[in-house]
C-alpha cells in the first residue's frame, strides 16, 4: 500500500476542483492507496505542507496549477529522500502539465493513472528559488500574475489575452548584459525567458525544436527593443507562433546563465510574481525530481 499526500488547491483554475476531489480520492483507494488530503488557500502554504508533512509519504499528489506545483517543489527541495510526484492540472493555462504530455481532463488523467511510469525532470534554480518550469521577465510575463483571479475565474486564459493586449502599447526595456557559456548578448532588450518547457503563457513556442525536459538544458529567448509598435507587434507575434528567427530574437540552449540589467528586473517565476531584481543567476537541475507519468507518454518528453 503507498501512502499518499495530496494537495489540493481550491481556488485554481475555474475555482471548481472541490466537485473532483472524492473521485480522485476514491480511485486512488481503489488501488490500494492510503491519502491524507491537505488544502491550501493561502501563499506559500503548499510549501510549508510539504516540509511538515512530507517525510511519511513515497507519493506526493498536485491537484492545482502550475503556481502551486512550484509551491510544492520549494518544499520538496531540501528533503533528501523525496517522494514521487504526480499532478493533476486544474490551471488557467496548465503549462508545464501541457509540457508533462499530462492530460488537462481530470478523469482522463486518473484513467492514464493505471498505467503508469516513473520519469526524471529537470528543475532549475534562480537565487534561493526552485522552479519547474520558466523564469520571465518583460512584455507579457507580468500577466499571468497581474490578472485577477475574479477575472481568471470567469474568463479562464482569455483573461490573459486581455491583459497581454494592454501591455503591447505600455511595456518597458531593460539594458542587459548576457552571459552563458554558449553565448553573451548586450543591450535593450523587452522580453526574456529561460525555461524547461514546451508551453509559456499557453503558447508553444517551440514548435519546430526538439525540447527535452530531462537533459539538463534550458530554452532561452531574449527579444531585443525593436524599432517601433509595429515592429513590436511583429515580432510579438513571431514569438508567439513560434517563429524563432529573426535578427531581433536570440534564443538558444544553456544549463546556466547570468543576466546583469541597469533597471530592476520584474521577474515572474512559473507564472508567478518573483519579485524585483537587477541579477539573474539561473542553472539547471538535471533530473533533480521524479514524476509519476502516463506510461504511453513517457518516452516523448
Amino acid at each position: 500500500m503507498y501512502k499518499i499526500l495530496m494537495i489540493v488547491n481550491p481556488k485554481a483554475g475555474k475555482a471548481k476542483s472541490d466537485k473532483y476531489v472524492p473521485k480522485i480520492i476514491n480511485f486512488f483507494k481503489s488501488i490500494d492507496c492510503q491519502v491524507d488530503l491537505k488544502y491550501t488557500t493561502i501563499e506559500n502554504n503548499a510549501t510549508r505542507i510539504i516540509k511538515d508533512y512530507n517525510k511519511d509519504y513515497e507519493i506526493l499528489i498536485v491537484y492545482g496549477g502550475d503556481g502551486t506545483l512550484n509551491e510544492a517543489i520549494q518544499g520538496l527541495y531540501e528533503i533528501d529522500k523525496k517522494p514521487y510526484v504526480g499532478f493533476i492540472p486544474f490551471g488557467t493555462t496548465n503549462d508545464f502539465a501541457k509540457s508533462l504530455a499530462v492530460s488537462v481532463d481530470k478523469l482522463d488523467t486518473l484513467e492514464d493513472s493505471k498505467e503508469y511510469a516513473l520519469k526524471k525532470i529537470d528543475t532549475g534554480l534562480v537565487s534561493d528559488n526552485i522552479f519547474n518550469y520558466v523564469v520571465s521577465f518583460g512584455i507579457f510575463s507580468k500577466t499571468s500574475y497581474a490578472t485577477s483571479r475574479d477575472l481568471k475565474n470567469k474568463f479562464g486564459r482569455k483573461a490573459y489575452v486581455f491583459n497581454g493586449i494592454k501591455e503591447v502599447f505600455d511595456y518597458k526595456s531593460y539594458d542587459l548584459k548576457i552571459d552563458s557559456e554558449e553565448k553573451s548578448l548586450e543591450g535593450e532588450f523587452i522580453y526574456g525567458s529561460i525555461s524547461n518547457s514546451k508551453y509559456i503563457g499557453g503558447f508553444n513556442l517551440f514548435k519546430k525544436e526538439d525540447i527535452k525536459l530531462d537533459d539538463g538544458k534550458f530554452e532561452a529567448i531574449f527579444v531585443k527593443k525593436p524599432k517601433n509598435i509595429l515592429s513590436t507587434i511583429n515580432l510579438i507575434f513571431k514569438v508567439l507562433s513560434g517563429n524563432l528567427n529573426d535578427e531581433n530574437i536570440y534564443y538558444f540552449k544553456t544549463s546556466n546563465i547570468k543576466v546583469e540589467s541597469k533597471q530592476p528586473l520584474e521577474i515572474s517565476i512559473d507564472g508567478e510574481y518573483g519579485g524585483k531584481r537587477n541579477e539573474l543567476k539561473v542553472s539547471n537541475i538535471k533530473q533533480n525530481f521524479e514524476y509519476i507519468l502516463p506510461k504511453k507518454n513517457v518516452v516523448t518528453i
